[in-house]
C-alpha cells in the first residue's frame, strides 16, 4: 500500500500543478514553476502532519528514512510493480525524441513541420510523471539524479534527443548505481542516496546558474 500511495498521489500532483497552471494568468512557464511551488508546500505540510502523528518509535523513523531515499527496502514484488508503468514511461518518451528536437526551435517552426507542439509537451509530462512516480513509489524521494545528469550527458553526446535521451536513461541508472555503493561502502552505517546526491547536485546547480555560458 506505501508503494500504491505513493505512486497515486504522485500521478495526483502532477495532475494538480498542471491544470493549475492552465488555469493561470501569465506566462505559461512561470505559472507552471509557482504550482508547482505552492503543491509542493501544500503536500509537504501534510507529510509533516503525517510525522506529526505518527508513532514516534517505529512509523515516524521508517517515515523519515524513506523521505531521505534508499535502495536499501526494495523489494522484487515492489520492482515487479512499477515495471508496467515505468515501461509505459520510457517507451513514448524514446519514440518521440526527434519530436522533442522540433521542439527546441519554437511553436511556430515545429507547427510548420507538423508537431502539435502543446500534445507532444502534455504527453513528455504524463509519461515523465509515469516514470518519476514509478521510481519515487519504490526507492523514496532521491533528488538531483534529474538535473545533473541530462546536462552533464549533454556535454558528452549532444543536444541531439535522438542521442541524448537514451544516454541520459543509462548514465542516470549508472549514477544511482554508483552512488548507492558508495553509501554502503563510506560508511559502517549506510548513507541515504538522497542525502548523498543533493551534495552533488546543489554545487552543480549552483556551477550552471553562475557560470556566463548558455546551459541549454
Amino acid at each position: 500500500m506505501i508503494t500504491i500511495s505513493a505512486f497515486g498521489f504522485s500521478l495526483l500532483t502532477v495532475a494538480l500543478v498542471y491544470l493549475i497552471s492552465k488555469k493561470a494568468k501569465g506566462k505559461n512557464i512561470l505559472a507552471l514553476i509557482l504550482s508547482g511551488i505552492m503543491i509542493s508546500s501544500l503536500f509537504s505540510a501534510g507529510t509533516s502532519f503525517i510525522k506529526l502523528i505518527a508513532d514516534p518509535s517505529d512509523q515516524l523513523p521508517a517515515i523519515t528514512y524513506w523521505l531521505m531515499g534508499s535502495l536499501n527496502g526494495a523489494k522484487i514484488s515492489e520492482v515487479t510493480f512499477v515495471l508496467i508503468p515505468m515501461a509505459l514511461g520510457l517507451i513514448p518518451l524514446l519514440l518521440l525524441r526527434w519530436r522533442m528536437n522540433v521542439l527546441t526551435m519554437g511553436d511556430d517552426e515545429a507547427r510548420t513541420m507538423g508537431v502539435n507542439s502543446n500534445q507532444i509537451r502534455l504527453i513528455v509530462i504524463i509519461c515523465a510523471t509515469l516514470v518519476t512516480a514509478a521510481s519515487v513509489s519504490v526507492s523514496g524521494m532521491i533528488g538531483w539524479v534529474g538535473l545533473v545528469i541530462p546536462h552533464l550527458t549533454r556535454k558528452l553526446v549532444g543536444n541531439n534527443f535522438n542521442h541524448l535521451m537514451p544516454a541520459t536513461m543509462l548514465f542516470g541508472a549508472i549514477f544511482l548505481l554508483l552512488v548507492d555503493d558508495v553509501s554502503r561502502n563510506l560508511f559502517t552505517t549506510e548513507i541515504p542516496l538522497g542525502i548523498l546526491t543533493a551534495f552533488i547536485g546543489a554545487p552543480f546547480f549552483i556551477y550552471l546558474i553562475t557560470r556566463t555560458e548558455e546551459i541549454y
